[in-house]
């Protein structure tokens, strides 16, 4: 056993209690990584999975304290607490020991130069006395060590950083099957000197570096997914940065204020880490990240054909953006791939339905064959449906469940707030930005005692759809009477019928929307 009692076995757990049917493994906790994708999924008592390339030599890296009264391991303590303090995928876990808490702070990032992406843990001691840090590698459930080395201040396994801390450690300990690092390090038999590799023919070697950390200062140690040689401390960005940067690049993104305070922008953060599906591109591309579904479609597929291709027009109908298809994001343009998409997609009523939608940009794209052929198999089933394209249970089916409740499709336009809860009555609510097949929606409702007040813009797609007429806003939440045809206005509607907004309502609010 390479762990303290029973640390290996709830690790362990953790990695296998999900799996899809397929039989591939899912992790439970949250991913951490940078804009061009994950790089690790960090459980609840802080232990570092990297997503690797799937080959069965994935590793596990934890961090154990030894305190003055004994040592102790997140795995298996009870006073471990974790909180996601903002928007940004950062992490802090708290674990209590003799005399305070020892805090680890969990983010990814760009390392300077080339060494590549890593996830860093910056581990803090919060506690009067100086402690010990045991950073450890084992094999994750499934995965295999075979060989394991000391290099400096990394550890390496079967030839790749498994992890590289900012100081030179004091003891090493690398055992093989036979041997237990919780008892080699906790027992005090972890040498000064580093080690000669092990070797593990069954891929079960484990090793850890031990680092002293003095009372209220700070280490950080970094999991690469390249070869990192330098610093960590040096070379990777202070968490501050990082969460700066993340909402410099959310700034784009479709936001939403509402009373029950859903956090958009978190579930979009973990959306852009999540892996590629069609329920993932259509909510990229209704909360403004077209360039970012666009790309999904193109690299690391993984799901069925008839998805990617319900998931391609509906990329379509939310941006009308020919540039999505025709740039070069990833390899060769979205559109050289199409005739295999749409080959892929089956011949089904669902696959006709997408396959019209994307009439439109064949004729964009000047294929009027393709448009007329497209256009044809779309006549031949009922209009396309704003339907879920998967069962997801994750932060694509959170923001759905969002987007369902502000603004719903219709055949001549568009329905605001269908279905408005009672804890929204009389409290302002805010949408700027979110994509719909008839264009970019901005929209708020101010109160004025028991009347609200509608404030809307709508932007127009650059190639609209085959829509005829003028598009037409309602709001059936509120006043079931209020029609509008303009792309913007403002209207005092009348009180919703049989619902009155507590006294507590927020006044009126001067200004307009835009």
């Amino acid at each position: 056993m390479a762990g303290p009692p029973g640390a290996g076995f709830c690790s362990r757990l953790a990695f296998w209690r999900a799996r899809p049917a397929d039989g591939s493994p899912v992790l439970a906790g949250t991913r951490v990584g940078t804009w061009d994708g994950p790089l690790a999924v960090v459980d609840s008592r802080a232990t570092v999975w990297p997503l690797g390339d799937g080959d069965g030599n994935g590793c596990q890296v934890e961090w154990w304290i030894g305190a003055d009264d004994r040592w102790y391991a997140p795995g298996v303590e009870a006073a471990v607490r974790q909180v996601r303090p903002g928007t940004a995928p950062v992490l802090e876990t708290r674990m209590r020991v003799s005399g305070g808490d020892i805090v680890a702070t969990t983010w990814a990032a760009q390392a300077d130069g080339s060494a590549g992406p890593a996830v860093v843990v910056e581990l803090s001691n919060e506690t009067p006395v100086p402690v010990a840090v045991a950073v450890t590698v084992q094999a994750a459930a499934g995965g295999r060590i075979r060989r394991l080395a000391v290099d400096g201040r990394r550890l390496m396994a079967d030839g790749a950083t498994a992890v590289v801390v900012d100081r030179d450690p004091g003891r090493f300990s690398l055992v093989d099957a036979g041997g237990d690092l919780w008892a080699e390090v906790t027992g005090g038999r972890a040498v000064e000197q580093a080690p000669d590799p092990v070797r593990c023919r069954i891929g079960a070697a484990a090793g850890a570096l031990v680092v002293p950390l003095p009372h209220r200062t700070a280490l950080r140690f970094a999991v690469p997914a390249g070869d990192l040689v330098d610093n960590p401390s040096a070379v990777l960005p202070a968490v501050e940065r990082v969460v700066a940067g993340w909402a410099s690049r959310l700034e784009v993104a479709a936001t939403v204020d509402v009373p029950e305070g859903a956090d958009a922008h978190r579930a979009l953060v973990d959306l852009l880490l999540a892996e590629p599906s069609a329920s993932v591109v259509v909510e990229l591309a209704r909360w403004g990240f077209g360039k970012e579904a666009a790309q999904r479609l193109q690299s690391g597929w993984t799901g069925s054909g008839a998805g990617r291709l319900r998931a391609a027009a509906a990329l379509w109908d939310l941006t009308r953006d020919p540039a999505l298809f025709t740039r070069a994001l990833v390899g060769a343009p979205l559109a050289d791939g199409l005739d295999g998409i749409i080959r892929a997609g089956g011949d089904g009523p669902e696959a006709r339905r997408a396959v019209g939608v994307l009439a439109g940009l064949f004729e964009v794209l000047g294929d009027y064959t393709a448009a007329a052929d497209a256009a044809s198999l779309g006549e031949m089933t009922s209009p396309v449906e704003d339907a879920p394209l998967a069962v997801d249970t994750g932060p694509a089916a959170e923001l759905r469940m969002l987007a369902d409740r502000l603004v719903c499709r219709t055949t001549d336009g568009l329905d605001l707030l269908v279905d408005l809860p009672d804890a929204w009555l009389g409290q302002p609510v805010e949408v700027r930005g979110l994509a719909t097949p008839v264009g970019r929606l901005g929209f708020a409702v101010r109160w004025h005692g028991e009347r609200p007040a509608l404030l809307w813009e709508l932007e127009a797609h650059p190639f609209p759809g085959p829509e005829v007429g003028p598009v037409v806003l309602r709001v059936p939440g509120l006043d079931r009477a209020f029609s509008s045809t303009g792309a913007t206005g403002e209207a005092l509607l009348a009180a919703p019928a049989g619902r009155i907004p507590p006294r507590t309502s927020i006044p009126a609010e001067g200004g307009s929307f835009t």
